[in-house]
């Protein structure tokens, strides 16, 4: 019922677009040339100014009025010795380090959810806001997500030998783009209308990291067309923790206490609340005489990966063809194949054994105690996987006549995640095994990991258990648009854009668990959540002042206004405008400002009701003696969520001084008021009851016999599920049940200004170029729920810092090219630990040089380059954090990174 109705959305706003377009034009007082650039955004290499579509905006021709667009060209990316997309985007201080990136998992967690980012991902991350509110686009067009528990975008699904820049609109465009582009839109853009071909071979390393890139392009026009091809293959090796000495969990000399688990292999004996060591044996024929007073420890951190290995190929293809005078044909597609391989510490458990275990060990007289154990038995506890990532797309341009422009297109994305992960252990086996009295079948944790493979290889195979998930999304859009002039101002021409779009999304999950069942039998899941999307937006475009009709104080004042509907199959229908002004007053001065309301839809992981996954833990509890209340706490989807919503305002000015030929400054204001934010009841939500009171079911009155009853019945149902992740219990163990899906609760609000100045110029040593980028964060106020204060939590440790910075000096001469870089974080409050502490701040400097070889021969078109970034390998700052002494969103792990590249022109 919903695709028909939505169908039928698509099929009448398309008519009425092309309606429009074929009665406007007698309005028109010119005719267009053909147009070679598809609907997004285009390489414009060979294409004529007015055919391009620049993000941010659906109108050909004309600049998005108001909007703040920054950006990196394919220069900047070769100057800046950037390997890939995810490095070159986060070149811009704009786009933070925050949630979602490879250097954080579900063994080190992260701010922002980053411990779902299971298969590796690197997304972009605008202010911080979260990179799910940061949209992706493709030259203009949706991706489909990435991830198997979470919905990402990644950044390096395209080859970058095929970038020829990268687009940032930095404030909301849900009118422009539909959901997702709360924080702004990153937009990739291909090379196009290209000739010839270049080979790249690149080699990179670090201290016990090393990588190798290899890339080839090619690229060929000829009368009415081109193509391009680009692939891309790069592999890295992993970085393990036992590497970095920053990373280690002993923290002592860094100013911290040795925070390594107690849990290891040989483990320590609890009994009578003092800790004792077990001696580095099998663990057979242990006595208490053996133990000892100095508990053993185990270092996680050493035995995990900072950085996972990698190795990714990628192939895009485009080409175009004009077919007659009024029509083009386009197509683009591209194919990703990315493996990972991430070091994770084994399994750890605390285990009561009671001196029925043959291998037992404890005091004369002890009949249980408690075992603290790492399952160091387990030969390979490493999380493995995969994302393939594909798109193919098919368009048309046609020629209306008058200047209008029919653009539509067609486009399949798909990715498909994996991820093993191994560290996992089967309880209700163990708990049988330790329970064992027979030699042959019984689990002994009193030794150092070498006994229970060798003395039962298939108990231990149970035991050591997995849990492999795999993930689909599959994402499929038609859009149409035309735009072109509807009449002539004194200030200009006005334009106009129609379009309507339809999107059909699905995303598939699957389980295969052998953790869940004692036999370690396999049990599967599978999860299945669509939504189609029918959507029809327009714009328009007002130059009310230009040259032809300036006066004093007035040069120039354009005005546009965007708007976009669109209708969910699951939650309902949204509207969202956007204004835009840019006025000048002459000077060489260029004000602007934009007002919109943006929103994120729930993802289809967000809103999947069968993810599920069930704990049984004790929970935090004010009300309780102990501060802790034993309970059942779940999370997952939720199909009952609804769109995080959002205002966003921004202002700012552009001055380009003729009196100063080369010099330009931009400085920009923006606002944010984001609410009904997707989050998750906190770990201490039984404190704040009265706020989270519709997620939390306590246990009622022992005189409540009918309430204990119900109570009693809704938690054996948590017990049969087979989501539950842990052992069973006696049902009377459980007092409290707390919801902890995902629900629109929270707010935040943010502002800040960027600016970006720089200043070219030529001398008789050659061309010069001075630069800086900054994004300055003034507040960042988040609320919880309703009913909560609203904390101003900038410059805290997992949350923005208040001051990024990056400087630039460029210099090139002849052949010679180089460049020097300096990369500036300000410091910020450790709010891990009390007394808070500062983290110092962090400055990194890159150099990069190169040499292009001109003239006849062989050496005709080589240029080779060398890059240093973090040149004197400055180490993260001390940011005593959980069990670590570093915060891995505010620096990276890698150090001093050298790299070597060669490429040859054809």
């Amino acid at each position: 019922m919903f695709v028909s109705r939505h169908r039928s959305v698509y099929a009448g706003a398309s008519a009425l677009a092309l309606f429009a377009a074929l009665a406007v034009p007698s309005m028109a007082a010119a005719q267009s040339t053909p147009t070679p650039a598809p609907a997004a955004a285009q390489e414009d290499e060979g294409s004529a100014v007015d055919d391009i579509v620049v993000t941010g905006t659906s109108i050909r021709g004309v600049a998005a009025a108001g909007s703040p667009t920054i950006g990196v060209d394919r220069d900047d990316i070769v100057a800046s010795g950037s390997s890939n997309v995810s490095d070159a985007t986060r070149l811009l201080p704009q786009v933070l380090n925050l949630g979602a990136d490879e250097s954080r998992n579900s063994f080190s967690g992260g701010a922002q959810d980053a411990a779902a980012n299971s298969t590796a991902v690197r997304s972009a991350n605008l202010r911080g806001i979260g990179p799910e509110a940061t949209l992706l686009l493709l030259n203009g067009r949706r991706l489909a997500p990435n991830g198997v528990i979470k919905a990402l975008g990644d950044l390096d699904q395209i080859p970058s030998a095929a970038l020829q820049r990268i687009e940032v609109v930095t404030d909301g465009a849900s009118a422009i783009y539909g959901s997702d582009a709360v924080a702004g839109v990153v937009n990739l853009i291909t090379r196009r209308n290209w000739d010839g071909a270049e080979t790249t071979a690149r080699y990179g390393f670090a201290d016990a990291l090393s990588q190798f890139q290899f890339s080839q392009t090619y690229g060929r026009t000829w009368d009415g067309g081109g193509l391009f091809l680009a692939y891309e293959h790069n592999e890295r090796s992993n970085l393990s923790g036992a590497d970095r000495d920053f990373a280690s969990q002993n923290r002592t000399a860094r100013g911290g206490s040795d925070a390594r688990p107690f849990t290891a292999a040989p483990g320590n004996i609890v009994f009578g609340g003092v800790r004792y060591g077990l001696p580095n044996t099998n663990g057979v024929g242990v006595t208490s005489a053996q133990l000892s007073t100095t508990p053993n420890r185990y270092d996680e951190a050493a035995a995990a990966d900072l950085l996972p290995e990698q190795n990714r190929d990628t192939v895009l293809f485009n080409i175009n063809q004009q077919v007659t005078d009024r029509l083009e044909l386009w197509y683009e597609g591209f194919y990703t194949k990315r493996d990972y391989d991430l070091a994770a510490p084994p399994a750890l458990f605390s285990l009561t054994v009671r001196n029925t275990n043959p291998y037992f060990v404890g005091p004369v007289g002890a009949t249980s105690e408690t075992v603290e154990y790492r399952l160091l038995d387990d030969n390979d506890p490493n999380s493995t996987g995969f994302e393939n990532a594909q798109q193919n797309a098919i368009g048309l341009n046609v020629d209306l006549g008058h200047d209008w422009r029919l653009a539509a297109y067609a486009a399949h994305s798909m990715s498909r995640g994996f991820q093993d992960r191994k560290n996992v252990i089967n309880n209700a086996a163990l708990t049988a095994a330790l329970a064992s009295t027979n030699p042959a079948t019984a689990f002994n944790p009193f030794g150092n990991g070498t006994f229970n493979r060798t003395n039962n290889a298939a108990l231990l195979d149970i035991i050591d258990a997995n849990r492999a998930t795999f993930g689909t999304n599959i994402t499929q859009d038609l859009s149409a648009k035309v735009d072109g002039p509807l009449f002539d101002l004194p200030g200009g021409t006005v334009r106009m854009a129609l379009g309507a779009e339809f999107h059909d999304n699905a995303f598939r999950q699957t389980l295969l668990a052998t953790n869940v069942l004692a036999t370690g039998a396999t049990t599967t899941k599978s999860v299945f959540n669509q939504r189609t999307i029918g959507s029809v937006f327009g714009e328009i475009f007002v130059p009310i002042v230009s040259e032809a009709n300036a006066m004093p104080l007035l040069q120039r004042l354009e005005l546009s206004v965007a708007g976009r509907f669109e209708d969910y199959s699951d939650f309902g229908t949204t509207t969202n405008p956007k204004y835009g002004i840019i006025y000048s007053p002459g000077y060489d001065l260029n004000f602007r400002a934009t007002y919109g309301t943006s929103f994120r839809a729930p993802s289809l992981v967000d809103s999947a009701a069968q993810i599920l996954n069930i704990f049984v833990q004790n929970i935090t509890d004010p009300t309780s003696g102990t501060g802790t209340t034993r309970g059942i706490f779940f999370n997952g989807g939720n199909n009952n969520l609804g769109p995080e919503t959002a205002k966003t305002f921004s202002g700012g000015f552009d001055w380009t001084p003729e009196f100063l030929d080369g010099f330009n400054l931009s400085i920009n204001y923006y606002k944010i008021e984001y609410e009904n934010r997707i989050d998750v009841a906190p770990g201490n939500a039984l404190a704040q009851g009265t706020v989270y009171s519709a997620l939390i079911r306590r246990r009622p009155a022992p005189t409540d016999v009918a309430g204990n009853a119900a109570f009693d019945a809704l938690v054996a149902s948590y017990f049969a599920s087979p989501d539950l992740q842990n052992p069973v219990e006696p049902v009377a163990n459980i007092n409290v049940v707390l919801d902890g899906r995902r629900q629109n609760l929270g707010t935040l609000n943010q502002d800040g200004y960027d600016i970006s100045a720089g200043y070219a110029f030529d001398t008789d040593f050659g061309d010069w170029r001075v630069g800086v980028d900054v994004a300055k964060i003034l507040t960042v106020e988040r609320q919880g729920a309703a009913g909560l204060p609203v904390v101003d939590v900038l410059d805290t440790i997992g949350n923005p810092v208040d001051l990024r910075v990056r400087g630039s000096l460029s210099w090139n001469m002849g052949g010679w090219s180089a460049n020097a870089f300096a990369n500036y974080t300000d410091s910020y409050l450790n709010t891990a630990i009390t007394p808070n502490v500062m983290v110092d701040s962090l400055t990194t400097y890159d150099l990069t040089a190169s040499y292009r070889f001109e003239g006849e021969g062989l050496a005709n078109g080589v240029r080779i380059s060398v890059n240093a970034l973090n040149v004197f390998d400055e180490d993260p700052p001390v940011a005593l954090n959980g069990t670590v002494s570093w915060d891995s969103q505010a620096a990276s792990a890698i150090g001093r990174f050298i790299s070597f590249e060669i490429s040859k022109s054809w």
